[in-house]
């Protein structure tokens, strides 16, 4: 199973076991192990992103900042010029990666799970603030956990303390993570003041993410004087230690020739690496630059693949493109109702009437969950089980439908492809002989034969409401 639709559908089987408990505290348990995975990237797609990765373009040879921390927390307003912060979305200007918490090791993956030894930083770099005061692997590792683990249930005044604690003793990482909690005000007031405290003394201290924090409130002018050139030493340091964040803000200035001479092909060989990680903006732009046939060679199925992953991820450009893609095809839009019902606007009470006047016998059909089960059989011939999930809020929106069908072999999956191409036509986007999927606008269809469980899958996913089933 090619990693874009694994990453749906592993999506929907974490989440048909959640329950509703409150304001959809319940999702924790069941997503906790998932919460960090982003979409894959496989076939056309990844062809896509690698096509640009090694590019012919030489990046500025950026000298280490040398700018000092500020010797104690500033007061939390601008100084120096108005603060610019995120700007609305709009797929063709980009705005900044916000900042998140370094919930890996020292490489900085969002995939990891524990501390490590930060590396050394570049000759020249800053002294690492650490070395003033050593802590054992394993102490450090076993705080680093319980503050992840806190954050995750949303226990955010637990992570301040525990990643205060570590911050003071020297650890960059959870300086840049108490970084995070004051910049968006989780666990304590929010105070811009400290939140550069805190990216300062872990950029200093050569960390990636307190690097990239530390450019964004340079780029911004938030509690210290704007320096967007300064900003983009910042990550670009960040940027060639990995930092999807910082790999995706340096291709945005590149793009906007903002801080940096305005160069697209260096734009593009940025955000191919950030989306290599799966960072949803540059997915986004770089879809956008496929579209478009910028810098790179137009390919609307790599654009619908890298659009798509964004989407999924929530990112509004990426889902806003996606739209304006399906515009051209209007058959496409017609085509996204399941038992006579449009699925962007639908709801749970909307859904369950639909399906009992359409006969569906339930398995379970129960408000405490986020999904309704059906057999199959009942409603649709050859299905095996049909699976409705629905998005948080008193009205409970449509996020996905899943409908299973039994596939001995691949020529059983290969039917259920051919009814849906009978239906929606020649697929927007193919990732190898059996993953399909077709863009409806609002609505995006997908079809999967999985030959280790004999299950040919087709779902149905609003990416409007299926991102907040994910924990975001």
């Amino acid at each position: 199973m090619t990693g874009i639709f694994r990453y749906a559908r592993r999506k929907a089987r974490i989440i048909i076991c959640a329950r509703r408990t409150g304001r959809m505290a319940g999702y924790g348990l069941c997503l906790l192990a998932a919460l960090y995975a982003g979409p894959g990237i496989d076939g056309t797609a990844r062809a896509a992103v690698q096509s640009i990765s090694r590019p012919q373009v030489q990046t500025p040879q950026v000298q280490t900042p040398q700018v000092q921390p500020p010797a104690a927390p500033v007061p939390p307003q601008t100084v120096g010029g108005q603060a610019r912060g995120p700007q609305p979305p709009d797929y063709s200007v980009p705005a900044p990666a916000q900042p998140m918490p370094a919930l890996g090791g020292g490489n900085n993956s969002a995939t990891g799970t524990a501390a490590a030894p930060v590396a050394p930083t570049p000759s020249g770099a800053p002294a690492t603030a650490a070395a003033s005061a050593p802590q054992t692997a394993e102490s450090a590792e076993q705080r680093n956990n319980k503050a992840l683990d806190a954050y995750g249930r949303g226990e955010y005044h637990q992570a301040l303390e525990l990643w205060r604690a570590a911050a003071n003793a020297g650890d960059p990482q959870a300086m840049n993570n108490l970084g995070v909690l004051y910049d968006k005000g989780l666990g304590v007031e929010p105070d811009v003041g400290r939140a550069l405290h805190w990216y300062a003394k872990s950029a200093e201290a050569g960390h990636p993410s307190g690097m990239c924090n530390f450019g964004r409130m340079l780029e911004q002018g938030r509690g210290i004087p704007q320096d967007v050139e300064e900003a983009a030493r910042w990550f670009d340091l960040a940027a060639r230690k990995g930092q999807p964040e910082a790999q995706y803000n340096l291709g945005m200035l590149y793009e906007q020739g903002h801080g940096v001479g305005k160069d697209d092909a260096a734009a593009a060989a940025w955000y191919s690496r950030a989306a290599a990680a799966n960072q949803p903006n540059a997915l986004a732009r770089l879809g956008h630059f496929y579209r478009e046939g910028r810098v790179v060679k137009k390919n609307l199925e790599s654009a619908t693949l890298l659009l798509y992953g964004a989407a999924m991820q929530g990112n509004t450009a990426a889902m806003k493109e996606l739209e304006d893609m399906a515009d051209a095809a209007a058959e496409h839009i017609n085509n996204a109702v399941l038992f006579g019902l449009r699925l962007d606007g639908a709801d749970r009470a909307a859904m369950r009437a639909a399906l009992k006047q359409a006969g569906a016998v339930p398995e379970r059909e129960k408000d405490g969950y986020i999904c309704d089960v059906y057999k199959g059989e009942k409603l649709i011939p050859g299905a095996d089980q049909m699976a409705i999930c629905y998005g948080p809020g008193e009205r409970q929106p449509l996020a996905f439908v899943s409908i299973d069908y039994p596939a001995r072999d691949a020529s059983f999956g290969k039917r259920v492809r051919e009814m849906a191409e009978q239906r929606f036509g020649k697929p927007d986007a193919v990732e190898g002989e059996m993953s399909c999927l077709w863009n409806l606008g609002k609505v995006l269809v997908a079809v999967q034969y999985m030959p280790e469980k004999k299950i040919a899958s087709l779902m149905y996913m609003i990416p409007r409401v299926y991102y907040l089933t994910q924990g975001h």
